[in-house]
């Protein structure tokens, strides 16, 4: 059974405490259930009627009379009698005269003898426990009591006495006791003296009665005395302010005459001493003409001087110059004081005041409070820099001139961000204000004002740790070495959270935008990433050149880390910001498309227009741009691209420009046109890539070709520009990898567009063919059961359908000679399925009309065999299926009709010679 063991105490809390104290009571099997708890025993006194069982392993109870130490036994009726490894001890408290009590305490304890008679016992020392909480065994040695009192002569070793004395006390009690055990006593004296000082007002509380008992008790007593006084008529005031008034008058007899002669001693001895020690009388005014022209130096010589000759003197006059000095050396300081907080000011400036403060042996340390006043002035210069340039923008944003601060160096519409980046480095410095987004003005001052002030705080704080600022006979606080490393990196943090907060605030998560920096990341208001994307580089550049600056001051690690790591995350986001916004612009570059094709140099080639080339051009100089600005990097600068992250950003960032530009090309042909809104124009024709002027509008071919010129250039991007550019990447600096990964994913975007763009001009060429031949087939009622005569040529509807396959076969010519055979055997798939659903649904032949329907079939084939895909070639094969084997005369009548048609139709025939290059896959 659980809990049926021998029972055993392990501890207890508390281990002492008077008759009554709580006692919580812990061990192992102490009982399986309330009724099997038969005995708790503490210092010898059971203490069942109060304890409560509460599990096998904790009981509480309330402790007895018992006093001193014992063991704490707990008995069960499943285990029987316990053990117990812990004791606890009961002692008695006893009030005295020092010791807070709810009731009276008589301080005169009376003692009844036998014989009627009563004499006061004063409370001994047995009436009072230890107060140092020590055992007094070993201490009861007699050796030294005869000679405490010649020791203490009028004093003794009682608690309550007012002639008591500690050592007294301390030989008498505690001779024995060592040393720690001394120290471990006052420590417990210090606890129980604060634990009553804190109980004062639950003491109150809890005795509140006993407390409106005795203020009853002062009345009766005040009640008493006034009825005393009133039976006297003489009032104790009364009586008091008479010897007050006698003591009085009994001093002013001889106070006025030793006054007079103090005075005319005094006088004499001024007198003589007048023309002896000008310097020192004259030295205040001298003080005061010389901090009025600013010569300290001179000033504090002359105190110096003053110093070593008046300052030990008792001569009341010497003495009240000696204040007067004191007094203006007081104002020289806190004038030097004030010098030392007005900021801005030169560093070598403040050191001179921090050495006359310590020659005037001011109070404080001056080179610890100009650095904490050049810190904090710092960090004021990095705010208001901030609250200026966050009012401007707050104030263009209400004027809704937001978007001016680009000037046209942001707002081009046909620009791409790395032309717009160009024009900005290559404008005047005007230009540059005028157009420059005030956030990149905030980041260019705020670099300012770190690089100009920052560099005078580290070398004041060298100079300081250095010992050049401090006395020969001062020791540096080994504790503010780390707190000036601390205010140093404040200092740089703030800088690294106020340009975050401008340039990268809605790029950092949002749980780190609350808090205490939420006053960086919360108050400037949302803008477009396309104002800011173009001056990205600019930024880089202006924090670079701050992160120089810090280089040269040979600052700790922890700082330069702060600064080199806001300039990473600047360039990772340059990167990543001017890619999307490439991204942008490729998708637009569609309204580009001027539908000119170019020749390619092999006939079997995909014909292009410039629209390829264009988009190459604007991903090369976007990369050229994101090259030098963000791959190339400084001094003590990590490589960017050796980081996993940037990397698989960049495939991704790579794969989403040419994805980009499949969608461009398919908004060309596969959208709707009316969820299209054409750009602005361009105010910059120069400004489009390659730097060409924008050529004359031209006229855009039909809907169909537009979708074969798009499949073309969907092609020639497949097999030319994205090799092309993937070399042109990696020549430049980009890791092939990365590089390739993201152009082949990209690369399945343009097969899907490829396959679409197929389906849609098949749809556009195929379905007009198609639909013809029906009414064609039957045009003037003709009847397949009512054809008397045998055929002698190919019918109409064959030489139309040719005639019109002849188009399609042209149209591809012109762009893609390569595609030929694949499209026009795409249309033949659906011309042979149509002619063969008509020839299958006829519902009876005549002789001839077999003959002409064979005739009919082998006319198609005639010239498209050699474009013939295996479904269409099963098309045919099934209606010809449908006829019977001709007759030799039926076989006669089909020779002579086709040669007849050989013959009227040859140079259509000849228009569907193949070309002599190879289709292509």
């Amino acid at each position: 059974m659980v809990g049926g063991g021998v029972p055993t105490v392990t501890g207890l809390s508390p281990i002492e405490g008077v008759p009554g104290t709580k006692v919580t009571i812990r061990g192992e099997n102490l009982g399986t259930h309330p009724e099997d708890l038969i005995g708790v025993i503490i210092c010898g006194v059971d203490c069942l009627l109060t304890a409560e069982w509460k599990s096998t392993t904790k009981v509480i109870a309330r402790s007895g009379g018992g006093i001193g130490k014992g063991d704490v036994i707990i008995i069960t009726s499943s285990g029987g009698r316990g053990s117990s490894t812990v004791q606890f001890r009961g002692y008695q408290e006893v009030l005295s005269a020092v010791k807070e009590s709810a009731v009276w305490v008589d301080e005169s304890i009376i003692l009844q003898l036998s014989f009627g008679r009563q004499r006061p016992l004063s409370p001994g020392p047995i009436l009072h426990e230890d107060p140092l909480g020590l055992s007094v065994e070993g201490n009861t040695s007699t050796e030294l009591d005869a000679d405490l009192p010649s020791l203490f002569p009028g004093q003794n070793g009682d608690l309550s006495s007012s002639s008591f004395n500690p050592a007294w006390f301390l030989l008498e009690h505690h001779r024995a006791t060592g040393f720690l055990d001394l120290k471990a006593g006052l420590q417990h004296l210090e606890r129980k003296v604060n634990s009553q000082k804190e109980g004062q007002i639950s003491f109150l509380k809890a005795n509140v009665g006993s407390v409106l008992e005795q203020l009853d008790t002062l009345l009766e007593l005040k009640t008493l005395v006034e009825s005393d006084a009133a039976d006297m008529r003489v009032s104790i005031d009364t009586l008091n302010s008479a010897i007050a008034n006698c003591k009085k008058e009994a001093d002013q007899l001889f106070e006025d005459v030793l006054q007079r002669k103090d005075k005319a001693d005094s006088t004499r001895n001024a007198l003589n001493v007048l023309h002896r020690f000008r310097f020192l009388l004259y030295l205040p005014v001298s003080i005061e003409r010389n901090m009025a022209e600013g010569n300290y130096d001179v000033i504090i010589n002359d105190y110096a001087r003053a110093k070593s000759l008046f300052g030990d003197t008792h001569v009341p006059l010497f003495q009240q110059f000696s204040a007067e000095v004191e007094r203006r050396i007081d104002q020289l300081r806190e004038v030097l004081w004030q010098q030392l907080r007005k900021l801005p000011a030169p560093l070598e400036h403040h050191k001179k005041i921090i050495r006359n403060l310590q020659h005037l042996e001011s109070s404080g340390d001056p080179a610890w409070e100009s650095l904490l006043s050049r810190q904090s002035h710092l960090l004021s210069q990095l705010h208001a820099t901030r609250d200026v340039n966050l009012a401007r923008e707050l104030a263009d944003r209400d004027h809704g001139s937001v978007g001016d601060h680009g000037g046209s160096a942001t707002t081009a519409g046909g620009s791409t961000p790395a032309a717009k980046y160009n024009r900005i480095m290559t404008s005047t410095l005007g230009d540059y204000q005028s157009s420059a987004p005030v956030r990149v003005l905030f980041v260019e001052a705020l670099c300012d004002v770190l690089s100009e002030n920052f560099p005078d705080l580290w070398r004041l704080s060298q100079a300081y740790f250095g010992g050049e600022l401090l006395p020969h006979e001062a020791v540096l606080d080994p504790t503010r070495q780390p707190h000036c490393k601390s205010l140093l990196l404040e200092v740089i943090s703030v800088y690294g959270h106020l340009v975050r907060g401008a340039i990268l605030g809605l790029t950092v998560p949002l749980e780190a935008r609350d808090g205490d920096l939420s006053q960086y990341y919360r108050t400037w208001p949302d803008t477009p990433i396309t104002l800011i994307t173009p001056w990205m580089p600019q930024v880089i550049r202006l924090v670079r050149g701050c992160y120089s600056s810090l280089l040269t001051l040979d600052l700790p690690n922890d700082a330069l880390d702060i600064v080199s790591g806001l300039l990473l995350e600047l360039r990772v986001q340059c990167l990543q910001w001017l890619f999307q916004q490439t991204v942008e612009h490729v998708r637009k570059l569609h309204w580009r498309e001027k539908w000119v094709l170019e020749e390619p140099d092999d006939p079997s080639a995909p014909g292009y227009t410039q629209l390829p080339s264009v988009f190459e051009s604007v991903v090369l100089e976007a990369g050229q741009v994101v090259k030098e600005v963000v791959v190339e990097c400084g001094a003590h600068e990590a490589p960017i691209l050796h980081l996993e992250e940037v990397q698989r950003n960049l495939s991704t960032l790579l794969h989403n420009v040419v994805v980009a530009f499949a969608q461009s090309l398919e908004q060309l042909c596969l959208s709707d046109p009316d969820d299209d809104v054409a750009p602005a124009p361009n105010p910059h024709p120069s400004s489009a890539a390659g730097g060409a002027a924008e050529e004359e509008a031209t006229v855009p071919p039909g809907y169909e070709k537009q979708i074969l010129v798009t499949l073309s250039n969907c092609a020639y991007m497949r097999q030319t520009v994205l090799r092309r550019l993937t070399d042109s990447l990696v020549r430049i600096g980009y890791p092939h990898d990365q590089v390739q990964q993201g152009i082949d994913r990209a690369a399945g975007s343009y097969v899907e567009l490829q396959e679409r763009l197929l389906e849609a001009y098949l749809e556009e060429r195929s379905d007009p063919v198609i639909g013809i031949i029906e009414r064609s087939m039957y045009l003037g009622g003709f009847d397949w059961s009512k054809v008397y005569h045998p055929p002698s040529d190919a019918r109409a509807y064959v030489k139309e359908i040719l005639l019109n396959i002849t188009h399609v076969q042209a149209e591809v010519v012109s762009v893609w000679s390569g595609e030929v055979a694949l499209l026009v055997g795409r249309v033949l798939e659906g011309v042979g399925e149509e002619v063969c659903r008509l020839l299958s649904c006829v519902p009876e032949y005549s002789t001839h009309g077999t003959t002409q329907a064979v005739v009919d079939i082998e006319a198609l084939l005639l010239p498209l065999t050699p474009y013939m895909t295996e479904p269409a070639r099963a098309s045919f094969a099934e209606a010809k299926e449908l006829f019977p084997p001709l007759t030799p005369e039926q076989l006669k009548h089909k020779a002579k009709a086709l040669a007849n048609f050989r013959e009227n139709s040859s140079m259509l025939l000849e228009c569907f010679a193949l070309p002599s290059s190879t289709p292509s896959s």
